[in-house]
């Protein structure tokens, strides 16, 4: 009877890849077919009303990466080892001489094929998001020594998974522009993916090693993540409240995952600081703790921000003055956002599952965030297919929840172009946007909620 079962299973596994490998291709075609496009815009901005299709934080990572990599006299890394190495002939430059360059010196180093050819960086930044479907859909083979068991955690469903990030335009639209944010949800897709792994070890002696490499691997995943961009950070209390079922609250398979966390984290930032010194600190990490980013996008807290560091009070006794150095403190928008944020990834990963906290959280994150723009949402897009089997939603619901955020993104964007292109002052209008996005942003993630029911799958919460 097991092996029938496993059969099936096998068949469906091989069934699935042959397709997606089809639906990968297409996507990967489509990415490189608008590279060229972006090649033709970038090239051509006269045609295209002076408007560019890469995204300017492209050419920034570039601009450090050409630092980093042709450095000249007086443009060496400020970190001992850097100056150590400079010393010795190997030049390794500062890419934080380029103002706004606000990353970590990893992302010019894994782009930095851009500097032999400007479309090797993209064409390797489109491979990283073709990788993330991947993670998503990947099952375990099944072997004699290793059944299908009832409590079987699994994969992503197949079209869910193609058509909210393979063949996304918004997705595709992205990362062809020059947004690095696929890598940040490849490491964070491949933390969940080896914890889900994880489950599939069966706890007895013969496969508990596994069991612990997979938890490991896990760790140093975060730990990456975490090094590349500190917002993964937020998956701490989740990843806390999964690892506590199979090893207790405080048992030895929790201090490790967290030690093994620590320890990549100290060891990757402690080389790169090293390098780097100050300048990579706070530019890295300091920067985003207390940013206070004026320019327009999705956030509530945009308007008042901008309010605050355009027209300061001249006396700091009155009212005004006083509101807006609340508004213009990082903990306004802070401590409402991280209360959320952390105590839902304890709350809610016993009864929901790990990947639907992780997406609560991620969501969370994003709208309560003080800077919310576009790109952030590819986020959260990556760890919905995950939860669609748990959602007990009718088609109609689906289409109504997805109509009403479009909605709330198209209204913005109206307002926003008034503002950039047409030059109008529509601040105010922009901002009343951006609380609309808001609230419709806070009911579909509360529908998603009540619409949550871990047990539908059949299989695991992972």
């Amino acid at each position: 009877m097991a092996t029938g079962s496993n059969s099936r299973v096998q068949a469906e596994r091989r069934f699935s890849w042959g397709k997606s490998w089809h639906v990968l291709t297409l996507s990967g075609a489509v990415h490189l077919g608008l590279l060229f496009y972006a090649d033709h815009v970038d090239s051509h901005p006269e045609r295209y009303a002076g408007l560019k299709y890469t995204d300017v934080d492209w050419r920034v990572v570039m601009d450090g990466a050409r630092l980093m990599f042709r450095p000249k006299e007086g443009e060496g890394a400020q970190g001992w080892m850097g100056r150590w190495l400079w010393d010795r002939g190997v030049r390794i430059g500062d890419p934080y001489l380029r103002q706004t360059f606000r990353y970590t010196p990893l992302l010019p180093l894994l782009t930095s094929p851009s500097l032999l050819h400007p479309l090797l960086g993209k064409i390797l930044l489109s491979l990283i998001s073709l990788a993330i479907p991947v993670l998503l859909l990947w099952q375990p083979r099944l072997t004699a020594s290793r059944p299908r068991r009832q409590a079987w955690p699994a994969a992503a469903p197949f079209w869910a998974t193609h058509l909210v990030w393979t063949l996304n335009p918004f997705v595709l639209n992205i990362t062809t522009r020059g947004s690095p944010e696929a890598i940040i949800v490849f490491l964070v897709i491949l933390t969940l993916t080896l914890l889900r792994l994880s489950v599939v070890a069966i706890p007895v002696p013969a496969e508990s090693s596994a069991m612990q490499g997979y938890e490991d691997a896990a760790a140093v995943a975060l730990a990456l993540a975490i090094s590349y961009k500190i917002y993964p950070i937020i998956y701490a209390p989740a990843f806390w409240a999964f690892l506590r079922r199979r090893h207790g609250l405080f048992g030895l398979g929790v201090w490790r995952f967290g030690v093994i966390t620590a320890v990549s984290l100290i060891l990757v930032n402690g080389v790169l600081y090293s390098i780097w010194g100050q300048p990579f600190l706070e530019h890295t990490f300091l920067y985003h703790l207390r940013r206070k980013d004026h320019r327009h996008n999705f956030s509530p807290y945009f308007y008042p921000i901008y309010l605050s560091l355009i027209a300061p009070s001249s006396d700091p006794t009155t009212l005004a003055a006083n509101l807006l150095g609340i508004f213009r403190h990082p903990l306004t928008s802070f401590i409402p956002q991280a209360t959320l944020v952390l105590g839902a990834g304890w709350v809610l990963t016993p009864p929901a599952g790990l990947p639907f906290a992780m997406f609560f959280q991620t969501v969370s994150f994003v709208i309560f965030n003080k800077v919310c723009t576009s790109q952030y949402f590819l986020w959260f897009l990556a760890l919905i297919p995950p939860i669609i089997p748990q959602l007990d939603l009718s088609p109609r619901r689906v289409t109504l929840l997805i109509l009403t955020w479009i909605a709330g993104q198209a209204v913005w964007l109206g307002m926003a172009y008034q503002l950039e292109l047409l030059a109008r002052d529509a601040y105010l209008a922009v901002w009343a946007a951006g609380i609309g996005l808001f609230g419709a942003s806070v009911w579909v993630l509360g529908e998603l909620i009540d619409a949550c029911r871990p047990g539908r799958t059949g299989q695991v919460d992972v």
